[in-house]
């Protein structure tokens, strides 16, 4: 029997707060300890270290005089230690200095350093209810290193602290977030009716997931806490509001697979933005991008990517263009370029969605398709390093699929051209790689409209390949041309290394350079969809159905495969091996959705046609979730 909404609304709060509670207290349980480690930038709760540094694979930062780590919420009812992990690293041995080690204000160690490594250990000492727990080092010396102006003090390569065997309180900053964050969504589950199962999976699988960045290192402390909670109400915020004035335009109530399609969507971008604003979190190339952005502000809307052998590519500005008014909300670029490209990625199952239940009629193939969109590897991989815009190009390039697949404009329909042909244009200006993916998935999709709909199509598939053609004679003129030189040493890549050498250089086997491609490929998908979407594309084949989203998956099917064989075929420099390889990575983000919708096509059938196939599905999918779920926990380590 369904609940009253009037009670559903008071109880799925209290449920999602004491799952998301007694998750974050086990999460936490599981692995109370705090590891700073010094390939990523240093936490609020950390000060007196300069940037972090990287040698022969080895990464270390170093201090001034004085470092300190201020941690509030500290279970100091149990024994704590703290190993800092340093070397003096002097080239005057009489210069090394003496570290000191303070706990709250008292010595707790005296230590002469040496030009290794080594380990110094203190205690923090039982205490009852007390202020937050400071940690101080400091140097007795400094010295400031020739064509370098920083006064260095010593040089650390790790520093972790954890309980002594015993089980140890979370932060009650932690525990408030988790509380919050799974209240808020248990409201907006509730407001949005998805029946009872629905609803209360969804908060527990929730709770689950959030539980991990909110126990995990530095994210129980500092200013962290807080952001997550404000995430959490902003989005279930947006999820009501969006699901109800949706049910207005409408003039009814959505269905119970687009409600749980934007509920798993809003829910999935929440966990990979706490992910991403993690103080843990590696910081990659978002810094690279956020000069970028502050560039543009400034008028600088013409620069270049630096590879090897001299060689310059375009460096696409759309993102930037588009984030640029938002930067009159916030001066921190890193965390508005993250939001911003997250956000765009999730409207991808949304648009999924939209084009299967349009096309095929079938919301369980459409929810389906949302939820596997949300853990493919390969969005993981490209946003957790930072290849912004990259990720945000492939996000504009699915609309334009999606506008030139669900509403192609005819030929005498001039204004929808128009509009296609400009939307088409910015996400040319996107990316480099977006340039020539989309521009060949639209005409490889119009040759299709031509050929495979018996004339239905043919005035489309004019619309959009001279929307194409269009559309790049626009980018080039806009932005492009003035790259000629940029673009001519780009012609390089064509094994002309041995020029400059003198030496030609081997070529990798063609049996290699196959294998890599194929296994780079179903990782990027993860293997269990790369399984589900061959069951599904064989049963699209075998139905030979001839509409507008089937035509779809095959342009894009057939531009991976082109782009393949281009990849395997081609002689490529050696130092460009590692290009090759990035590109293959850049042809499956840009095909994947096809993937996605013939995967979700092979689960629901699979569902459909009883115990053995039903079990079979099940495993592969919750393969697929496992899989995806790995390559987010990468974003932390």
């Amino acid at each position: 029997m369904p609940l009253r909404p009037s009670l559903r609304t008071l109880l799925y709060p209290a449920i999602g707060a004491l799952a998301a509670t007694a998750a974050l207290l086990v999460a936490y349980a599981a692995r109370p300890g705090l590891t700073l480690e010094m390939d990523r930038p240093t936490p609020s709760t950390v000060t007196g270290f300069h940037g972090d540094e990287w040698v022969n694979g080895e990464t270390y930062a170093w201090t001034r005089k004085d470092v300190a780590l201020t941690v509030d919420g500290l279970d100091r009812t149990v024994p704590w230690s703290c190993t800092i992990r340093l070397r003096g690293a002097r080239a005057d041995a009489s210069t090394l200095p003496e570290v000191i080690v303070t706990v709250d204000g008292v010595v707790s160690a005296r230590v002469q350093t040496s030009n290794d490594f080594a380990d110094v250990r203190v205690e923090l000492p039982v205490r009852d209810r007390s202020p937050a727990t400071v940690v101080t080092l400091t140097s007795s010396n400094t010295f400031v290193p020739p064509s370098d102006e920083r006064a260095l003090g010593v040089m650390v390569d790790r520093w972790a602290c954890a309980p002594e065997g015993r089980w140890a309180r979370a932060p009650l900053a932690a525990i408030v977030a988790a509380a919050v964050g799974g209240a808020a969504f248990g409201l907006a589950t509730a407001l949005t009716g998805l029946p009872a199962l629905a609803g209360l999976g969804l908060l527990a699988g929730l709770a689950a997931v959030q539980a991990v960045p909110l126990a995990w290192e530095f994210g129980p402390f500092g200013v962290f806490p807080e952001t997550a909670w404000h995430l959490a109400v902003a989005l279930a915020l947006l999820l009501g509001a969006g699901t109800a004035l949706t049910s207005r335009l409408l003039g009814r109530p959505l269905s119970t697979p687009a409600r749980l399609t934007a509920c798993i969507t809003v829910a999935g971008l929440y966990v990979k933005l706490l992910a991403l604003l993690h103080p843990s979190k590696p910081i990659v190339d978002a810094v690279f991008h956020a000069h970028r952005l502050q560039w543009i502000l400034d008028g600088n809307w013409f620069f270049t990517q630096p590879m090897p052998s001299g060689v310059r590519f375009p460096y696409a500005i759309g993102l930037y263009v588009f984030t640029a008014p938002l930067t009159l909300l916030t001066d921190d670029f890193v965390t508005l370029l993250r939001i911003v490209v997250s956000a765009a990625e999730a409207t991808g199952g949304l648009l999924l969605y939209l084009l299967i239940k349009h096309f095929w009629k079938d919301r369980s193939v459409a929810a389906m398709a949302a939820g596997i969109f949300v853990v493919i590897p390969s969005t993981f991989e490209v946003v957790g390093n930072a290849n912004m815009t990259n990720a945000f190009g492939q996000s504009v390039a699915l609309a334009v699929l999606a506008v030139a697949t669900l509403s192609p404009p005819a030929r005498e329909q001039r204004g929808r051209w128009a509009g296609l042909t400009a939307l088409t244009t910015f996400a040319f200006l996107c990316h480099i790689s977006t340039f020539m993916l989309l521009g060949i998935i639209l005409l490889v999709l119009a040759v299709l409209y031509r050929v495979m709909s018996r004339g239905e199509y043919v005035s489309q598939a004019w619309a959009v390949a001279t929307a194409a053609v269009s559309a790049a004679g626009l980018a080039v003129a806009l932005y492009y041309a003035r790259f000629g030189e940029a673009f001519r040493s780009a012609a390089r890549v064509s094994a002309t290394g041995a020029e400059n050498t003198g030496q030609t250089l081997p070529a990798t086997p063609f049996a290699e350079k196959l294998s890599d491609a194929t296994r780079m490929s179903i990782e990027s998908i993860g293997w269990p969809i790369f399984v589900l979407a061959i069951a599904g594309a064989a049963l699209l084949w075998r139905h030979r159905t001839r509409d507008r989203l089937t035509l779809a998956v095959m342009a894009l099917v057939a531009t991976w495969a082109a782009f393949m064989f281009v990849v395997v075929l081609a002689p490529i420099e050696q130092s460009f091996q590692r290009y090759a390889a990035e590109f293959i990575s850049r042809a499956v983000l840009a095909t994947y959705p096809a993937m996605v919708i013939c995967a979700a096509l092979g689960v629901v059938s699979a569902w459909r046609a009883g115990v053995v196939w039903r079990s079979a599905g099940a495993i592969l999918l919750l393969a697929a979730a496992i899989v995806g779920g790995q390559a987010w926990l990468q974003w932390l380590r």
